[in-house]
Order: C-alpha cells, then sequence, then structure tokens
C-alpha cells in the first residue's frame, strides 16, 4: 500500500474512532432490559397472546353503547367529575398563592421557606389516588373526598410553581415599596402579584386541566365522579360501555384544553395592544382594549357562575364532614408503628416490580413518542394531515389516566406487570411527545439548511441536525418522565397491574393499617430518592 494512501486510512481512523463508551452503554442497556422483562415475566409469548386477546376485546367495545339509561349515567358521572374539578382547582389555586408565598426564599426568611416547601414536597409526594383513598376512609364515599384529594395536589404543584416564578421576579420594585414604608400586605399587592399574576393564571389553566383528568380517576376508589361509573361498567363487562365513557373523557379533557389555552392568551400576553383614547384632560393610553376587557370580565363571570353552580349541586354529607378529624386521626393512629416484616415477605419484591415497571414503561414510552413528534414537528413533517394526526395520538394519550389505561391492558393482557408496563408507555406518549415535538420544532434551522443543501439523507439530517440540538431537553423530559412514572407505578396494582399497589391493596382489603403505613412509608421514601437521583443526573448531565 502506498504512502499517501495508507496516510488517508490512518487519517479515516482518527477521526472516525469507535465509540466504545456508547456502545459499552448499550450494552448494558440491552442487558438491563433483558434482566427487568424476565424479572416482571414479560414474554413473547404472553404479548402475542395478548393481542390476540386485544383483537377480541376491542370488538366488545364497538359500536359504544348510547342507550338512554347508559346515558344518563354517563351523564351525570361526567358532571361530578367537572365540578369536583372547579371546585378543587378553585380551592388549590386559593390555598397555593399564600403558600408558594411563603416558600419564597427571596421574601421570606428560612424557618418559613422550610416549612412551607416541607408541606409542598408532602402535597406532591403520594398520588392523588392515595390520598383519595384516605380521605374516603376519613370522609365517606362521594365527591368530597375527591375534591379534597385534588386539592392536595393542586396545592403541591401550584404552589411550587408560584414560589419559583417569585423567586425569579425582579426586586426593584420590590425594594422600592420597602424604602416607602410599604407594610408587607402592600409589598404584596402592588409589587409581587402584579409580576406573578400572568403565569399564576396560567399554571391555574394547566391546573383546571390536570383536574380534570384526575377527577375521572378519583372516583376508581370511590371519590365520586365517572371513575366510579367507569370501574362499574368494567367489573360487568360493559365494554361498549367502557368506550362511550372514555370518548366522553377525551372530549371533555379537549375541551378543557382548549379553555386552558384561551385563559393563557387573554391573561398571559406580555405587551398587550392597549388602546389610545381622547379624553377632555388630553390622549390617553389604556392597556387593555375594550374587547380584552370585556373578555377578561366575561371569564371571571364565567368562573363565577361555575364555581357557584359546582357548589351548589355537589353532594356532601355534613355529618361526614364534622368527625372528618377524628377519623383521620385513628387512621393513622392504626397505621403507627408500621409492620416492618411484611416488607421483607411482600413489599421489598413489590418495590422491585415497581421500579422495573416504571423504567420500561418509560423507556417503551420514548421509542413509541419518537415518531409521534416528528410527525407533529411542523420543520419535520410539513403535510398538515400528519401534524393533526400527530397532534391526536398526543392529545388521546395522555387524556385516558394510567389507571384507566391499566384496567384496558388488565382485560387485554391479564393481571401482572405486564399491563403496567403497557399501561405507563401509553399514557406517557402524550407527555412526552409533546414536549420532544416542541423541542425539534426549536431547533435552529442553520444546520439543517446546511446538510440539506449539501445533499445529505432525511436520516442523516435527524442524526446530525437535528439530535445533537434536542439531546439535552431529550434527556431532560425523559428523566422528568421516569420521575412521574415512579409515582404513576406505584398505585397501578390496584388495579391488578402490578407493582406496591397490590401490597397496598391486600392490606386495605384485610384492614391491616401497619401494612398500610409501611407501604405509604416505602412509596414516600422512594419519590424522595427519585428526585434527588433526576436532579443530580440533570445537574451533571444535562
Amino acid at each position: 500500500m502506498s504512502a499517501p494512501a495508507l496516510a488517508s486510512r490512518n487519517l479515516r481512523a482518527r477521526a472516525f474512532p469507535p465509540n466504545w463508551p456508547l456502545r459499552i452503554g448499550a450494552a448494558l442497556f440491552l442487558a438491563y432490559v433483558a434482566y427487568a422483562a424476565q424479572i416482571l415475566d414479560i414474554r413473547w409469548e404472553r404479548f402475542v397472546q395478548g393481542l390476540d386477546n386485544g383483537a377480541r376485546f376491542i370488538g366488545r367495545m364497538f359500536p359504544p353503547n348510547t342507550a338512554a339509561d347508559k346515558m344518563q349515567l354517563l351523564w351525570s358521572g361526567m358532571l361530578e367529575s367537572l365540578q369536583i374539578a372547579i371546585i378543587a382547582t378553585a380551592i388549590g389555586v386559593l390555598l397555593a398563592l399564600p403558600l408558594g408565598l411563603f416558600a419564597a426564599r427571596n421574601l421570606m426568611p428560612l424557618p418559613v421557606t422550610v416549612a412551607a416547601r416541607g408541606v409542598i414536597a408532602l402535597c406532591r409526594t403520594f398520588h392523588p389516588v392515595i390520598v383519595a383513598i384516605l380521605f374516603v376512609k376519613a370522609v365517606g364515599f362521594g365527591a368530597l373526598a375527591g375534591v379534597m384529594a385534588l386539592v392536595v395536589a393542586t396545592l403541591g404543584f401550584i404552589a411550587k410553581l408560584i414560589a419559583e416564578a417569585i423567586e425569579e421576579m425582579s426586586m426593584k420594585p420590590i425594594e422600592a415599596l420597602r424604602a416607602a414604608g410599604a407594610p408587607f400586605l402592600s409589598v404584596v399587592t402592588m409589587g409581587v402579584v402584579p409580576q406573578v399574576l400572568p403565569r399564576f393564571i396560567g399554571f391555574a389553566a394547566y391546573q383546571l386541566d390536570s383536574n380534570l383528568r384526575n377527577s375521572a380517576l378519583v372516583g376508581l376508589v370511590g371519590g365520586g365522579g365517572i371513575g366510579a361509573t367507569l370501574f362499574t361498567a368494567f367489573q360487568r363487562f360493559d365494554y361498549d360501555f367502557v368506550l362511550t365513557i372514555i370518548i366522553a373523557i377525551i372530549v371533555t379533557v379537549m375541551a378543557g384544553e382548549v379553555l386552558s389555552a384561551f385563559m393563557r392568551r387573554i391573561y398571559q400576553d406580555e405587551a398587550p395592544s392597549g388602546i389610545v383614547v381622547e379624553t377632555p384632560a388630553g390622549r390617553l393610553w389604556r392597556r387593555f382594549t375594550p374587547l380584552e376587557r370585556g373578555l377578561r370580565l366575561a371569564f371571571w363571570g364565567l368562573a363565577a357562575l361555575a364555581l357557584g353552580w359546582s357548589v351548589q349541586t355537589i353532594e356532601v354529607i355534613p355529618e361526614f364532614l364534622y368527625d372528618a378529624p377524628q377519623q383521620t386521626a385513628d387512621l393513622f393512629g392504626r397505621m403507627w408503628p408500621v409492620d416492618w416484616a411484611y416488607f421483607g415477605t411482600t413489599v421489598g419484591t413489590a418495590l422491585v416490580e415497581t421500579l422495573h415497571t416504571a423504567t420500561l414503561g418509560t423507556i417503551l414510552a420514548i421509542l413509541l413518542a419518537t415518531p409521534v413528534a416528528l410527525m407533529c414537528a411542523r420543520n419535520v413533517a410539513p403535510s398538515p394531515i400528519v401534524n393533526a394526526l400527530g397532534r391526536f395520538i398526543l392529545v388521546s394519550t395522555r387524556s385516558v389516566h394510567t389507571l384507566v389505561w391499566a384496567l384496558l391492558f388488565v382485560a387485554v393482557f391479564g393481571p401482572g406487570a405486564l399491563a403496567g408496563v403497557m399501561a405507563v408507555a401509553v399514557h406517557s406518549i402524550g407527555f412526552t411527545g409533546k414536549f420532544l415535538s416542541e423541542a425539534i420544532e426549536e431547533a435552529k434551522a442553520g444546520p439543517i439548511e446546511a446538510l440539506r443543501a449539501a445533499g445529505a439523507s432525511r436520516r442523516a439530517i435527524l442524526l446530525k441536525g437535528f439530535w445533537p440540538q434536542v439531546k439535552p431537553a431529550f434527556l431532560a423530559v425523559s428523566l422528568f418522565r421516569w420521575d412521574i412514572n415512579v409515582r404513576e407505578s406505584a398505585v397501578l396494582g390496584l388495579v391488578g397491574a402490578g407493582g406496591l399497589g397490590v401490597a397496598l391493596q391486600a392490606s386495605m382489603d384485610n384492614l391491616y393499617w401497619d401494612q398500610v403505613g409501611l407501604v405509604l412509608l416505602v412509596i414516600f421514601a422512594v419519590v424522595v430518592v427519585t428526585e434527588i437521583v433526576t436532579a443530580t443526573i440533570r445537574s451533571r448531565v444535562i
């Protein structure tokens, strides 16, 4: 071989060396997937058999049942779920504003912020279903337990975001008000609220959308709403009515997303057009046009009417409410001390199953969500039809909660972790695909156009043009979704999909409250550890 050819060969070898860390990481990743699948008893034979069962199951769901008596049940259940979501959002948002204020480190002393952040962390730790179970035990079956559970979930989410928004705001107006001798309440109303109000409205709109989903969930454990009707339909094998309920839930959630988008549009406009009017004193600029002021007033009027209608029509049994503190104290008294022996016999194995379910479900969700995200990204798939199809997949998968997907997959694959993995994966498509598609659309066009001008293939454009720009968002979304899926997987066993939920359900059925306390303590510890792990990885890798 000639010297120039040998030099060229050595140059190519140095320019494109084998990435051994990546290859080793991929091998370890595949080994873990095989190991976790074996632990969860996920086999190809079970999956194929489940597909056959699924075909028969879908055949029993069509056509949807629209009989008069079924539609009456559907209507009453959906109305109760809507009322639960409205009341929980209103109460939770009102309580979250002062709690978020107390948690802001730039306004409050350290002891106050530590206490407030502890309350926020506690509200965020447990899944709404677990909180609903506890409230059902305290105040009885019905919508009140569902409202209280969703208020806790709203507090944890909104207060955390409000605290972060306050910490990110400009301190100049605050310092000016303090220098003028304004009292603390005036500092808050005149210096803090105007800066965080647009984001606060956006958070409230998103939480209303989330509570619409969760209101269909708490009914599965006796918290009122359409969830109770859905669970009863599953128990009676009325799968055609199940499909009717699921369609109604998807339509309601889509309507909630439209309402949320409308709220954000009229309240989060940083630079409204405004209007200049002629007055006897001269020309005057007004921040909002008459149409903008009219839309805002109309929104507040409709919100007040909806809240009043919900409070008046939802059923609350006062007798259950009066002795709720005593019932709650008695319940927690039975949980302590916990039965530590239950960990070695049942909870330890269930914990491992929960973590594997969350991890495999997240991996499968990423594999399924990536092509859907490419369909939604307008700079990758310019066809409006393809975009619409992709967005429909995202909305429909995330509109149905993980527990509802678990009910469906338990009917298809039978009880066990396989149904849990599929439920976690399918529900996560909507969340993961949405954020990935947004990251793809935000990619800079320069490298993409350069590759296209050089005649690069579509695959090369995706790998060399989009991927380097999307990779940080991809890793962040994957970690965040895994963190969420650990919480979700902990309750899937309540409907037979494996994990800690199975141990929790068995303990509650047998009234072994010391074992219930152990399961709740393990869930709390796992959630705290996963948050620490994901935060550490994000800070070092992303």
